[in-house]
């Protein structure tokens, strides 16, 4: 323990606990705006960065307080409650994350987006906009925005997080 540690006593335990507490009430707003107004993006967004600037706070205070690292760094790979953590040598371990999209596209002319894939057009394609749209995305990894006026993106939305069994 260093100097300043020691001389924090009291102090050091207040702080603590009451940037806990800030923790705790941020956790507690985010829950409330989740439950509340899901789809409110402006409401999510604003309790989101309450909550992160909370826990970086909280963080700052247990490696100037207590000399203890941030207690919330590495969580994605950190077991779950009930499950023990891996003895691995593997020192190439990866994380996996799940990605999910999820786009609504409208097919402004379905024989444009079809010429879009040139010679690579599938001989089975039945011109239905949705075959069309299917082959656009496994053909190039899918950038709805490059094919022009053929196809409009009117609705996109994302997660990614990591992956549970």
């Amino acid at each position: 323990m260093t100097d300043s540690q020691e001389d924090n006593g009291a102090t050091g335990q207040d702080q603590l606990l009451a940037g806990a507490a800030d923790l705790n009430a941020a956790i507690e707003r985010h829950a409330l705006v989740l439950t509340e107004s899901p789809d409110d993006t402006q409401r999510v967004v604003a309790a989101v960065n309450d909550l992160r600037a909370s826990a970086i706070a909280y963080a700052a205070l247990c490696a100037d307080l207590a000399g203890w690292g941030n207690p919330f760094s590495d969580l994605e790979n950190e077991p779950g409650p009930g499950e023990e953590e891996e003895e691995s040598d593997d020192s190439s371990y990866s994380p996996v994350v799940h990605l999910e999209a999820h786009y609504r596209i409208r097919v402004n002319d379905v024989e444009a987006a079809e010429r879009l894939m040139g010679e690579r057009a599938s001989e089975d394609l039945l011109g239905a906009p949705s075959d069309v749209v299917a082959q656009l995305f496994m053909r190039d990894g899918w950038d709805p925005y490059q094919y022009g006026d053929a196809l409009q993106t009117e609705e996109v939305s994302w997660t990614c997080g990591p992956d549970s069994p």
